[in-house]
């Protein structure tokens, strides 16, 4: 195979037959499915007309996208929505790709379209007959286009600095403005705000200036590439006097501290609401892990870990970290980030925290 020519499994012809076979796969042997092979006329790529064993009957319209992402996905459900409008037997509409990510799954479930990838990402709803088809694939594309430069992580100190920027910088803000405000180079500050608009997190105008950041969709999506347990330098101790001794102890450091985690999310939180779970475990950023284990009396452990000592990635979590409380707290991205990629019940912290946000905030609602 030539270097210019498609992968098996990617041209147009290909997904829709994939696709197909994968619904017809995912029902019993008893329902049929019909093919309309003049589905370009009705606009769509494939139209597939499904039928229980009772006479219930609706039409799927499936859309070929070699690839797709976010950003794409308004326009391709307004295109869907004229022609479902206009034919009443049409019960569902997806997208085939070769592959669909988390954040354009998301998009394609807001905008009620299904999906499916060659990665096994499948997601089919109808009313009548009732159908929910429901798997789950890869995360993460295995596909890779050698021409394609376009920047795809937002792993690294780099792009977590313009991250926490647009969490809290003023609006709109260019290119140029956000790099020296994030502290990156202008190519850098670029690279990324180009990905975040085909990840549909933020809007940008005909100049490329930032005009809306949706911040908990940019935190979901730098949290597919930042895991606190594996993009900073954890070390996992036990604090033979408690938690509250170590809280206690905290203004009185020499060494840098910063908290995250848990008791970043307590101090965030309104006074009147209660956190979703007790404070079992302390995540502290420092510059210096043995100095702090020291002055603190933490012992290293594997097992009957309460306190979590992080070397942080970047030097971000300090230059952005702020009071609250009497104690240094992380900013409240670098905290989300924390809690949706940390263990236990953190996860559940995240989604409170950020409700908690969205009060004053509109950009972390869900």
């Amino acid at each position: 195979m030539s270097r210019n020519e498609p992968k098996r499994g990617t041209t147009e012809a290909e997904l829709l037959q994939a696709a197909e076979s994968a619904i017809r796969s995912a029902l019993p042997d008893t329902w049929s499915i019909i093919k309309d092979r003049h589905a370009a006329d009705v606009g769509s790529d494939l139209r597939l007309t499904i039928a229980a064993p009772d006479g219930a009957m609706a039409v799927v319209l499936i859309e070929c996208r070699r690839a797709i992402v976010p950003r794409d996905v308004a326009l391709i459900a307004s295109q869907l929505d004229a022609y479902i409008g206009e034919d009443m037997k049409v019960g569902a509409a997806m997208v085939a790709a070769t592959f669909v990510s988390p954040m354009t799954r998301s998009q394609l479930d807001r905008h009620g379209l299904g999906w499916f990838d060659t990665t096994g990402n499948m997601r089919l709803r109808l009313d009548r007959p009732a159908v929910f088809i429901d798997r789950a694939g890869a995360d993460r594309s295995t596909f890779r286009d050698p021409g394609d430069r376009l920047l795809k992580s937002l792993r690294g100190p780099a792009a977590a600095k313009v991250v926490l920027e647009l969490c809290e910088t003023a609006l709109p803000v260019g290119v140029r403005d956000l790099a020296e405000r994030a502290e990156v180079g202008a190519a850098t500050s670029a690279r990324v705000l180009e990905l975040l608009d085909r990840e549909a997190v933020l809007v940008r105008n005909d100049a490329a200036v930032v005009t809306s950041v949706h911040q908990r969709s940019l935190v979901d999506r730098w949290a597919q590439d930042y895991q606190v347990m594996t993009s900073n330098e954890v070390m996992r101790t036990l604090a033979p006097r408690g938690l509250n001794h170590v809280l206690n102890s905290l203004a009185s450091l020499e060494t840098r501290v910063v908290v995250t985690g848990s008791a970043a999310a307590r101090a965030y939180l309104p006074e009147d609401v209660t956190a979703v779970s007790p404070l079992v475990s302390l995540s502290l950023y420092t510059e210096d892990p043995i100095g702090l284990m020291n002055e603190l009396g933490l012992r290293s452990v594997h097992r009957g870990t309460n306190v979590l000592v992080m070397r942080p990635y970047d030097d971000v979590v300090f230059t952005r970290s702020r009071p609250v409380d009497g104690m240094n707290v992380a900013a409240p991205a670098q905290v989300v980030a924390d809690l949706l990629t940390g263990p236990g019940r953190s996860s559940e912290e995240a989604e409170q925290l950020m409700e908690a946000f969205a009060s004053g905030e509109p950009g972390w609602e869900s």
